[in-house]
């Protein structure tokens, strides 16, 4: 059987490393914390808000929602569109990182993190303290600004992180 378009599609970009990355992540804060992942990568750790790659097909609020469920085992209701960045590497063989970031309004279940790759855990960390903790992408001063209801960039070019 002859695969179809969109197959032949998933194929091809499989066998391809992608020159944009798209990372779409959430913020979920309650009681003066904010929910982060925990990652573990040669031998360093650091945070990230929960989210990762959007696949072919999907639309961001889909690649949110599953992302939080294979991550964290949480169904979450998306609200708004935050705000976005990307990090550009000045190395051509780096993936350049654009992020798109929602609000989370509710979440719903237990968390049961799925380690996986690099995840690690996660903890709900003292919005107070997001500046002592090592943080990908470099977007910690619109994160803080929305939690602190404070005005923030829409858009931002972030530092390149090694």
């Amino acid at each position: 059987m002859k695969p179809s378009r969109v197959q032949a599609v998933h194929a091809h970009h499989a066998q391809q490393k992608p020159a944009i990355r798209h990372r779409i992540a959430g913020i979920f804060a309650r009681g003066g914390k904010i929910l982060l992942v925990k990652h573990r990568k040669a031998g360093r750790e650091y945070y990230l808000l929960p989210g990762g790659g959007q696949e072919i097909g999907e639309s961001a609020v889909e690649a949110l929602v599953r992302e939080w469920k294979e991550e964290l085992s949480l169904e979450v209701k998306v609200g708004r569109f935050l705000f976005c960045g990307e990090s550009v590497p000045s190395e051509p063989r780096r993936t350049q990182v654009f992020q798109m970031v929602f609000h989370i309004d509710a979440i719903e279940g237990d968390i049961q993190v799925h380690h996986e790759g690099a995840l690690a855990g996660y903890d709900w960390v003292p919005i107070n303290a997001l500046s002592d903790i090592a943080f990908f992408p470099d977007c910690l001063p619109q994160v803080k600004a929305f939690c602190r209801v404070e005005e923030f960039s829409v858009y931002q070019r972030y530092r390149w992180l090694t």
